[in-house]
């Protein structure tokens, strides 16, 4: 019984001493409204140094000095501050010494290792997918040892595993605290998006078509430090995040952001042209309706997912119909001959990849791969390119790593979560059988957010019945769910 009256004491958010402690350092509401105030007066003074006084420097400096400040002291405003960032890829920046993107990412690092010594917080990782995935950075850096061009392999060596630390830091932020991190990321998710496409169109770095040679191909982004299909993949994991913040939160302010994200973001999807973009969201957004025990069991969520794709094909129909395209992008979406030769042109990468593990089981190397296989890109596909670049050890941890994924979705709990981390999955599946994603930020970001959704899936799931017969029997022990988190039995 001691075991049933701890969980009741912690779930009415009374002290305990049990209760795993967080690695935000916990204020009172009004604390934590002051200290958000402060600083965005800070950053505006900040900006105004920078705009008005034309001295960079020292504006950066007002601006990031507090901000580091507040990531060590709250893990989860640094996750915000990354998840706001991560949008704009390396395409934000100063004379390409400098990007926005990365000096979030050292920041959030650092804030992680202060924060850590800090506050201590427990953590046990309990998803093997993630030691799968430290796994296969191991064996990247083991390939590179034997490959020709030494330093540039290492170097690409090296960016695999602040990925892999990357993935770990986000996982390690929202699984020590509270369901509020999740929401908040992703909605400085989703307003990070919407934020760089407005500044895109603003700046005259609209989204808009190139010359498609054989040099520079199209693309679209805020600068271009980001393709068209990295673009499309971005904003459609925004688009599927919005829909998920709009079934679970409550706030009618939040909810009106999210119905403008809904209503913006397919417009600026079909702007980049992707064709492979278009065809993932599609399937994701149709995918759950073959789930069909599911559906009957929560026909509300269906009727959003169903709004949400009339809502999206509105938007798209409107943007059609009024000649918002350029000729470009429309021709490269309804053009199927140029669909047929981007096909065939993709699928040389992927023979020559089938053949280069015959004579290079060990992988042919990231860099080396032009000059062993003579292609003129990488494969893009994920799984191929694991096989041809990093060899067949390579290539069977990542579907190892892709199985303990889809393992993890299908275990947790019928609810919101659950929808939104196989929504997430299923998209980054899809277009992983396109483009290359595992060398992305963006990739393994949400793959944290996947498995963190587990947790805070059995926080709302609803109680099973056990028989209070086991209780009065004295079999009092905690029992395990398939997530991994404890629970006392429950007494009804």
């Amino acid at each position: 019984m001691y075991t049933a009256y701890a969980n009741e004491l912690i779930d009415d958010g009374l002290p305990y001493e049990l209760q795993d402690r967080t690695s935000d350092i916990q204020f009172s509401p009004a604390m934590n409204a002051m200290l958000l105030a402060a600083w965005l007066v800070i950053c505006a003074v900040g900006f105004a140094i920078i705009f008005l006084a034309r001295n960079v420097v020292a504006g950066v400096a007002v601006i990031a000095i507090p901000t580091l400040a507040g990531m060590v002291i709250k893990p989860t405003f640094a996750l915000c501050i990354l998840m706001l960032a991560l949008p704009t890829g390396a395409g934000v920046g100063f004379r390409e010494a400098f990007s926005l993107d990365r000096a979030v990412g050292v920041a959030v690092a650092a804030s992680f290792f202060l924060n850590v010594l800090l506050t201590r917080p427990g953590l046990r990782i309990r998803h093997k997918a993630l030691w799968v995935a430290a796994s296969l950075s191991v064996w990247i850096g083991v390939s590179s040892l034997t490959q020709p061009n030494l330093s540039w392999e290492m170097i690409r060596t090296f960016t695999q595993f602040q990925l892999v630390v990357l993935v770990l830091i986000v996982y390690w932020i929202i699984e020590t605290n509270h369901e509020g991190a999740f929401r908040w990321a992703l909605r400085s998710y989703v307003i990070g998006m919407v934020g760089s496409i407005v500044l895109a169109i603003k700046s005259g770095q609209a989204i808009r078509a190139m010359q498609e040679t054989r040099d520079g191909r199209y693309a679209a982004t805020l600068g271009r430090a980001i393709d068209a299909n990295m673009l499309s993949a971005l904003i459609a994991i925004a688009f599927i995040s919005a829909i998920y913040l709009f079934a679970r939160d409550r706030s009618l302010f939040w909810r009106a952001v999210y119905f403008v994200a809904l209503l913006f973001l397919p417009l600026m999807m079909i702007r980049t042209g992707s064709r492979g973009g278009l065809v993932a969201l599609a399937f994701t957004m149709l995918s759950p309706l073959l789930f069909v025990r599911q559906v009957l069991r929560r026909p509300g969520l269906v009727a959003l997912l169903l709004i949400a794709i009339v809502l999206a094909s509105v938007s798209a129909g409107v943007l059609v119909d009024r000649d918002g395209l350029e000729s470009s992008v429309l021709a490269r979406l309804t053009d199927l001959g140029r669909a047929k030769q981007a096909l065939e042109f993709r699928m040389v990468p992927v023979r020559n990849a089938l053949d280069a593990v015959l004579v290079w089981p060990m992988g042919t190397g990231y860099w080396s791969w032009f000059e062993r296989t003579g292609s003129q890109i990488w494969p893009h596909n994920d799984l191929v390119f694991c096989l041809g670049v990093y060899g067949i050890p390579a290539a069977i941890l990542f579907t190892a790593f892709v199985v303990l994924l889809m393992l993890t979705v299908k275990r947790m709990p019928l609810t919101v979560e659950k929808l939104y981390a196989r929504a997430v999955l299923t998209f980054l599946l899809v277009m992983g059988l396109n483009i290359k994603q595992v060398s992305a930020k963006y990739y393994w970001v949400f793959v944290a957010f996947v498995l963190a959704a587990e947790r805070i899936g059995w926080w709302h799931a609803e109680p099973e019945e056990e028989p209070i017969e086991d209780v009065h029997h004295g079999d009092t022990e905690d029992t395990e769910t398939s997530s991994g988190v404890y629970h006392a039995p429950y007494i009804h």
